[in-house]
């Protein structure tokens, strides 16, 4: 469902961010609008959508538009694919940020509940992303930026399921950035820590803000790297916990980590 107020316009860059309502997606809203981006701005909470879209095109006089979208369900996926591929003007920038974290062990999972989290966090980003590259392979030009997650770069024993998809995220976002150089693509992965967002919202220390997920994200749009973590503390973990810890002992380590979300 999209809400019209004025149409991206040609003559400027257009950014399309999903999981737009609130937290590191908002942030990234708010950043492309005072860069100058026209924006079209995705979630299910289509009122805070207008209420932002509203308020970011007053302030800095870029175009924004709302599409209401349920990233779980297939049809809404589907029409969104169509939008990215044939009905904007143009698309610069893709952002992947909706996305879902339900915790606890698998055995105790709701069966939907896990459907829900493979359907948007892993098919829905996928085939938005698919849609991107033919688009702007096209134009010979464009960036994506996936959001996955610290935990992608461990298996997280009272995670596993969301960890799994967030790696996911990072092995596929890492291949298609190799895959589309040649044709002048820059596409890459950012890894969150724990970070202060309403999917995030429990008490912790030495939480990272959205913001500073955002200001990683732009540092990282003028090198190479296919992904980048936020924060010099998680970036010295997922090191740690990828290149220098033996398999056995970073599962016994992160699953005394996480026994709380059991």
């Amino acid at each position: 469902m999209a809400h019209q107020t004025d149409p991206p316009t040609p003559a400027r860059p257009v950014a399309l961010v999903t999981g737009a309502s609130s937290g590191i997606g908002e942030q990234f809203a708010r950043r492309y609008a005072r860069e100058g981006y026209d924006l079209v701005l995705v979630a299910r909470s289509v009122d805070v959508l207008q209420t932002l879209a509203d308020g970011l095109a007053a302030e800095h006089g870029v175009a924004v538009q709302v599409h209401g979208a349920d990233l779980a369900d297939a049809a809404d996926v589907a029409a969104l694919t169509v939008r990215i591929a044939d009905d904007l003007p143009r698309i610069d920038h893709l952002v992947n940020c909706a996305g879902v974290s339900p915790e606890g062990d698998l055995a105790d999972a709701d069966e939907r509940a896990l459907r829900r989290m493979v359907d948007l966090n892993v098919t829905a980003l996928t085939l938005l992303t698919r849609a991107a590259v033919v688009r702007m392979r096209a134009a010979g030009h464009g960036t994506i930026v996936n959001v996955a997650s610290a935990a992608a770069h461990q298996p997280m024993p009272h995670l596993a399921a969301y960890a799994a998809s967030k790696s996911y995220v990072l092995m596929l976002t890492e291949a298609l950035s190799e895959e589309n150089r040649a044709h002048g693509l820059r596409i890459f992965a950012v890894s969150p820590g724990d970070t202060e967002t309403p999917m995030n919202a429990g008490p912790a220390k030495n939480k990272r803000q959205p913001e500073q997920v955002v200001d990683t994200t732009w540092k990282a749009f003028s090198g190479r790297k296919p992904s980048v973590v936020d924060g010099r503390a998680n970036s010295i973990l997922a090191t740690v916990s990828t290149r220098i810890l033996p398999k056995r002992f970073g599962l016994r380590t992160a699953e005394r980590m996480m026994r709380h979300k059991a």
